[in-house]
């Protein structure tokens, strides 16, 4: 059994890094990680105003309280890099919007939102929503068939609060989803 070591971590995805470099150069496509990086983090900005807004009216009255905490992501081409995590204290309840990262299957960026009693995703989605391509080949036939990764209708690009697997279902994230997704992960 291989046992894994830092240093082995570090040269494999050095290796992948540098293989992936060489397709996309290949290929023609050059993905500019810095930008990604910068857009994403535009992006999480973003939404953590929308929910510090929709929340104004209680954090003014001082029944809710609202930290940033700076935390370290790692991702693959983008290295380490500081994000923040919001927490919510609401009464003795602690609610925490925790950025998962930007190099995902299926969404540009996640978001935890984490309470005592669950976990739901906030994920930024394309217009159109997440879709799975099957492509069968046999002998010289070809067959292609896609379809949506979740259920809900996802009309323009942004942030979705999606339920758990297996039947995933996205709401846009608004006012009221988030709200309702706080009462939800708070088990209220």
């Amino acid at each position: 059994m291989l046992v894994g070591t830092p240093m082995a971590e570090r040269e494999f995805s050095e290796f992948v890094r540098r293989k992936t470099e060489r397709a996309q150069a290949e290929s023609g496509e050059i993905v500019d990680w810095a930008k990604r990086c910068a857009d994403w983090l535009e992006e999480l900005e973003e939404l953590y105003a929308r929910m510090e807004g929709f929340l104004k009216p209680y954090t003014q009255g001082g029944e809710i309280q609202i930290d940033r905490t700076p935390i370290q992501l790692r991702e693959d081409h983008l290295g380490t890099y500081e994000a923040d995590k919001l927490t919510f204290k609401i009464g003795p309840d602690k609610i925490v919007a925790k950025p998962i990262g930007t190099l995902l299957i299926g969404a540009s960026g996640r978001v935890d939102l984490s309470g005592p009693r669950k976990t739901l995703k906030i994920v930024l989605l394309a217009k159109g929503g997440p879709v799975l391509t099957t492509k069968i080949r046999h002998g010289g036939f070809a067959e292609e068939s896609s379809g949506s990764m979740v259920r809900g209708d996802v009309e323009e690009a942004g942030w979705y609060i999606e339920t758990p697997p297996p039947e995933s279902v996205v709401v846009v994230f608004g006012e009221d989803s988030f709200r309702d997704a706080i009462m939800e992960v708070a088990g209220g």
